[in-house]
């Protein structure tokens, strides 16, 4: 009851009462005559028995809140049509007047009833009429917005008008005014219909002051508002930030971001915006060397700085030497927040060298945008150029234009135990040849990938892991250029393999773990399964030289279609420096001298 009352007080409908013209001052004392009441609504309304609430005198401030609380009782009960009267006459000289308290214009509520229920009535629907307070404008969408939400409590009144104020705050609160308020003016039934008239006061519309990280130690306040797409000025709403969250969230800067917390500003309608943190350790430094039998010593070094002097930037360099199978090198750049917007911009600039086949070397700028919590979107420009050594000559050009989707859920990230991450890109553009002797020609040129991950518990300390890789390239004419294999083998997907053994226009890799978690931030110990599917649908050319002159430079990597399997054990566990491995793969049907062998470390800080 005490809840019902105070939603009924929400209603604020007046009371239609009169009092007699020659009513005494404040001061003079009643009676009360509340024949035409109902003693459970008199006591109710009065908090005592009925006996004694018309035994008492009343002061003339009393006697009209109760006439209030009656009224607000009977728009609990749904009997809009009952108006409540209340005529007050003070007594001669000294002596107590007679408040007299009765109920009319409801044919349904008679005065011996003791519930205010009207069950058989078929309900009459709620509109709302929406008025604006001094200089507020009113969005008429409000009215719809109550009669909505109203709809759906229609065999309850008070609930309908309950539900239609409780949307109308809500959409206030979605535009920004956090200190609307809305209130029932008046209720004006008819046979057909209850309009309800609502009091509409928007207030000023809160603006973003500040910007505070709770927390964070290195990362600027400034930087991470302009990462979450908020800046001084901005009206605030609940859905801005939510998706401020998200940005902060996925912006790989943080391994907690908390709920915001909107705080009153230095002036009205100006507010600070607070979220708790947990800055995460993103920079990283990854060694990997590698070792088979007849396939030489390999290796690749991975240098990363995350979120540099507190800017969110990032920079990184990369190099891997394959052995036979040429080097690779690579610088990298990523600005979270272009131009002050949740715009991330990135830098690459690769080169790939094989003596005496090819130098090739590739820029691309990229552009994304956070989407929701694990989303992400990009599109990414690149030139790739190529010059042909030894017995080929020529060179070639290529413009590109790709877009990419990815999704990632998987917890906890460095150790993942369960979730599902995927990531899609195609990439289309134009390919230049230029070779001695020989017209120019021009190619179309697509090419695809796609990568899926999954983790699936399996006891509190192991999981199942799975991954996979499909990638290809496609372009017209009678050859491939050698320069456009994608390659599989060792740790590229194929593990048990030397580096980069097999290689084909396009390739499918899939890998199966189940590993023994020993901590959270990368160390367990794995049983793995990997297979790889190859196919090359077309000849291997290098500019001017002849279909098969590349087979020399290229003889230890197979070309042919099929499929190859390997499978192993490892161990990554960590230490005070960081994290180290060991991989020991087989290939089917291999004797254990042939097995390959992967030594890892990396360390965050």
């Amino acid at each position: 009851m005490a809840r019902l009352l105070l939603l009924a007080a929400l209603l604020a409908a007046p009371v239609p009462a009169t009092a007699s013209p020659d009513a005494g001052p404040r001061g003079d004392r009643y009676r009360l005559e509340a024949s035409a009441v109902p003693d459970s609504t008199l006591a109710a309304a009065s908090e005592s028995a009925p006996v004694a609430a018309r035994a008492r005198l009343w002061g003339r401030a009393e006697v009209e809140a109760l006439a209030s609380r009656v009224r607000d009782l009977l728009a609990v009960g749904g009997h809009f049509d009952a108006a409540v009267r209340l005529v007050l006459r003070p007594g001669p000289g000294t002596s107590p007047g007679t408040a007299a308290l009765t109920i009319a214009g409801d044919p349904t509520f008679a005065a011996a009833s003791e519930t205010p229920a009207r069950a058989d009535d078929a309900p009459r629907p709620l509109r709302a009429v929406a008025h604006s307070v001094a200089d507020s404008l009113v969005d008429p969408g409000l009215a719809r917005t109550f009669d909505q939400a109203a709809r759906r409590h229609e065999r309850s009144p008070f609930r309908a008008v309950a539900a239609g104020l409780d949307a109308v705050r809500d959409a206030l609160l979605d535009q920004g005014f956090y200190a609307a308020d809305v209130a029932v003016d008046s209720l004006m039934p008819s046979a057909s219909e209850i309009v309800v008239h609502l009091t509409v006061r928007t207030g000023t519309p809160v603006t973003l002051e500040s910007f505070t990280l709770e927390g964070a130690a290195t990362t600027r306040p400034s930087t991470a508002s302009a990462i979450a797409g908020l800046r001084p000025g901005d009206r605030l709403r609940p859905s801005r930030l939510e998706a401020a969250r998200d940005r902060l969230a996925g912006s790989d800067l943080f391994v907690f971001v908390g709920a915001p917390r909107v705080a009153q500003g230095s002036a009205p309608g100006r507010a600070r915006v607070i979220v708790p943190v947990e800055e995460a350790r993103s920079s990283h430094f990854e060694g990997v060397v590698g070792a088979a039998r007849e396939g030489g010593i390999t290796g690749m070094l991975d240098l990363a700085l995350e979120n540099i002097a507190g800017t969110g930037r990032a920079a990184g360099l990369r190099w891997a030497g394959l052995g036979v199978a040429g080097t690779e090198y690579e610088a990298r750049f990523r600005e979270p927040a272009l131009f002050g917007r949740p715009l991330d911009a990135s830098a690459v600039l690769e080169a790939h060298v094989v003596d005496s086949l090819f130098t090739r070397t590739r820029w691309a700028a990229a552009f994304g945008v956070q989407a929701g919590l694990r989303g992400r979107a990009s599109i990414a420009f690149a030139h790739t150029g190529t010059t042909y050594g030894g017995v080929a000559r020529g060179t070639n050009g290529t413009w590109t234009t790709s877009l990419g989707l990815s999704w990632r859920a998987l917890s906890p990230a460095t150790n993942p135990r369960s979730g599902f991450a995927a990531s899609v890109t195609a990439e289309g553009g134009a390919r230049r040849e230029e070779t001695p002797g020989l017209p120019t020609l021009k190619r179309r040129l697509s090419r695809g990938a796609l990568r899926l991950e999954a983790a699936l518990p399996r006891g509190a300390t192991s999981a199942w892991y799975a991954a996979s890789r499909l990638e290809g390239a496609a372009l017209g004419g009678e050859t491939f250029p050698v320069e456009e294999l994608r390659y599989v083998g060792g740790s590229e997907g194929l593990r048990g393999h030397r580096d980069r053994a097999f290689a084909g226009s396009r390739i499918a890799a899939f890998t199966l773990e189940h590993r023994w978690i020993t901590d959270p931030f990368g160390g367990r110990a794995y049983l793995f399964a990997d297979g790889a599917y190859h196919d090359l649908d077309r000849p291997l050319a290098a500019g001017t030289a002849a279909p098969g002159s590349t087979a020399a430079a290229l003889a230890r990597t197979e070309l042919s279609r099929g499929w190859d399997f390997g499978y192993g054990v490892g161990l990554r566990a960590r230490v005070a420096a960081g994290l180290v491995g060991v991989e020991l793969g087989l290939r089917p049907g291999a004797s254990l001298g042939a097995a390959t062998l992967h030594l890892r470390y990396g360390s965050r800080w």
